[in-house]
């Protein structure tokens, strides 16, 4: 199937593995990509995988603009005497959608290996709850091969594991897969560096875009860049909830829809005077945007790093995706370039300084 050159963009970040602590391929890919349009020395890759690119400001201000860049996997926990090989997890996985999936052995021969986490036959199944896994260590990856001796010569012990993203388009500008959590939002996060650099645009504040690693295991790589950079505002670009699939209550989660742009949140340690300027450019250049609510300090990278350093003034930005953690994702490309308008607009928008001043 052809994709055109930003269909291409996200499918190759969907299609490079990177299970947390495991980013290099692609933290390599997006350095690639980024050198494109800006000078080798303002794009780097530290020693845990996080890719920070930089587009020098007017003032002594920073603003820092992250995503991150893995994704959940699994590591290799035992091959057994018949070659099967059970896995524990990274990250939060859904273990009810483990049976019957293609997976990817990323070894440490730099060598991909697929297999399969094998189901029973529906024949043989008397009671579907309980062959439901609990635990992703009741699950069994399975390559083939039928003896230890032969799948250890090919597989270690701690080697990590991926869904297969099966990335694909479906209609009307909506596309399925694994991973969009957040190579979506890695996706915006570089075609508005692109933006940026193209129609020479000029932003007050330094910007400092950062792809980070280790979000799925506790928002690290953020926190490093947060401790690191010191930033006047620290703006999140991740996924959220989407409430226009079948099984999910708008209202705990809050009302969001594809295809009407991106979620900026209001709440708890979030910075009102930039959610004003949002708010402001959105409404004026005709972008979709949609609002949520935040009461807690957790389950995103903006918010982990609130309190840190004396405290940082954050935006937290989401990007509505249906199926969240599974390997049939569901996003629009509509969003995804409302996204990166809005972005764009505020990054550069002359009123930003001052607001980081107060």
């Amino acid at each position: 199937m052809s994709y055109n050159k930003e269909t291409k963009l996200l499918k190759d970040l969907v299609d490079i593995p990177s299970p947390s602590g495991f980013e290099r391929p692609l933290s390599e890919h997006i350095k690639k990509e980024l050198l494109k349009y800006l000078p080798r020395t303002r794009v780097e890759i530290d020693f845990h995988n996080n890719v920070i690119a930089t587009i020098k400001g007017k003032t002594d201000k920073v603003v820092v603009i992250d995503a991150h860049l893995d994704q959940l996997g699994f590591l290799v926990n035992n091959i057994d005497k018949e070659g099967y090989i059970s896995l524990i997890a990274i990250g939060g996985h859904d273990t009810s959608l483990l049976r019957g999936r293609k997976v990817s052995i990323l070894t440490t021969h730099n060598k991909i290996i697929k297999g399969v986490i094998g189901t029973k036959p529906i024949h043989l199944i008397d009671d579907e709850a309980d062959e439901l896994p609990d635990r992703t260590s009741d699950v069994t990856l399975d390559v083939g091969i039928r003896k230890r001796k032969q799948v250890s010569a090919l597989i270690s012990i701690g080697d990590p594991v991926v869904l297969s993203p099966e990335f694909d388009r479906l209609i009307d500008g909506y596309y399925t897969g694994s991973g969009f959590d957040d190579k979506a939002g890695c996706f915006i996060l570089m075609e508005t560096v692109k933006t940026i650099i193209r129609k020479r645009l000029k932003p007050s504040p330094t910007l400092k875009f950062v792809f980070t690693s280790q979000e799925e295991v506790g928002c690290k790589g953020a926190k490093e860049m947060a401790y690191r950079f010191k930033p006047d505002l620290f703006i999140g670009v991740d996924v959220t909830f989407a409430t226009d699939q079948s099984d999910v209550d708008e209202r705990r989660t809050g009302r969001c829809l594809l295809e009407k742009g991106l979620a900026i949140y209001k709440g708890i340690n979030i910075h009102r005077k930039s959610v004003d300027l949002l708010g402001y450019i959105a409404k004026n250049k005709k972008i979709k945007v949609q609002y949520l609510a935040t009461s807690d300090s957790g389950g995103t990278n903006a918010k982990s790093v609130a309190n840190t350093n004396g405290g940082i003034k954050i935006v937290d930005l989401g990007i509505p995706l249906r199926n969240m953690h599974s390997n049939v994702e569901i996003i629009n490309m509509k969003d995804l370039k409302n996204g990166t308008r809005l972005l764009t607009e505020f990054l550069c928008d002359r009123r930003l300084n001052g607001i980081l001043e107060k």
